[in-house]
């Protein structure tokens, strides 16, 4: 793989959506394939890869992939499109699975609670 074919995939530092990715990539083994930029919550990078987003009709959110010059979102969905194309299964890397079903999910759990308590 060339350097001008490797998928840039963006990731916010402290996103854990992002993390989730990153693990799956590193533990596949895969990471090597891809260039990534890391950013910060309103750096450049970010402002300008969110309106880069909003430009193309679609709603900010991390991480993303620039595949084909588009960028394509969603933790989930690229896992599920880079272990196909490496020949992955991720329900066997444990290292994912115990962020997946641990601490991620907590994450979520605790984030959502916070919605719902600022809603009231």
């Amino acid at each position: 793989m060339t350097s001008s074919s490797r998928t840039r995939i963006y990731l916010k530092k402290t996103c854990p959506y992002c993390l989730k990715l990153r693990i799956f990539l590193t533990e596949a083994g895969i990471a090597g394939n891809f260039d990534f930029t890391v950013f910060v919550d309103g750096d450049e990078t970010h402002q300008a890869t969110r309106a880069r987003m909003q430009a193309a009709g679609q709603e900010p959110s991390f991480p993303a992939a620039e595949i084909d010059g588009a960028l394509v979102t969603g933790s989930d969905e690229l896992i599920a499109r880079f272990a196909r194309d490496a020949g992955v299964d991720p329900t066997g890397l444990p290292l994912l699975t115990y962020y997946s079903e641990g601490v991620f999910r907590r994450h979520v759990e605790m984030h959502r609670e916070l919605r719902e308590l600022k809603s009231r």
